[in-house]
């Protein structure tokens, strides 16, 4: 083995490539790494095959997630969900709300989503209406609009005796 070798993907790896390529990777990463955990082959003549079966598999496999991550935003689109964080009487939080708290309000709801699908780039710390991007698949992005409301917390005075 040289310095490089051209191997063919059993599986999808993250930074490299989906299921089916033919790409080519250093021989020690294909040697302890690719190869140990049979998420890819050595490219041969035989192998020529089983790129094409790959390669079929996986655009069967790529629109069937892609309809269904069109059907999911479809449902999500018009929905907003409500969390209430309590707050002082100036609308201060004492808290924020995070993708955790947003995904366990849909999962409440039925929807099932992951957590790399929601995509905030830091919780919301104000109350109002705030937008959250939904990466469903490579081609299918929006938006879910999220209402953060006030579970207001009395303040009591202090009394001395």
């Amino acid at each position: 083995m040289g310095k490089s070798i051209e191997v063919i993907l059993l599986e999808d790896v993250a930074d490299l490539g989906r299921s089916g390529d033919a790409c080519r990777v250093r021989s020690g990463y294909a040697r302890n790494y690719l190869f140990p955990q049979k998420l890819a082959v050595v490219m041969t003549l035989g192998t020529k095959r089983l790129v094409e079966k790959k390669r079929a598999e996986a655009a069967v496999r790529l629109e069937h997630e892609k309809e269904q991550a069109q059907a999911l935003l479809s449902q999500l689109e018009g929905k907003v969900v409500t969390c209430s964080v309590k707050a002082n009487a100036e609308g201060r939080l004492f808290g924020s709300v995070s993708a955790a708290d947003i995904l366990a309000k849909l999962a409440a709801d039925g929807i099932e989503l992951q957590k790399k699908q929601l995509v905030m780039y830091e919780p919301f710390k104000a109350l109002g209406e705030q937008e959250a991007e939904l990466h469903l698949h490579p081609e299918v992005r929006g938006t879910l609009k999220v209402k953060v409301v006030s579970e207001r917390v009395t303040e009591e005075p202090l009394t001395t005796a």
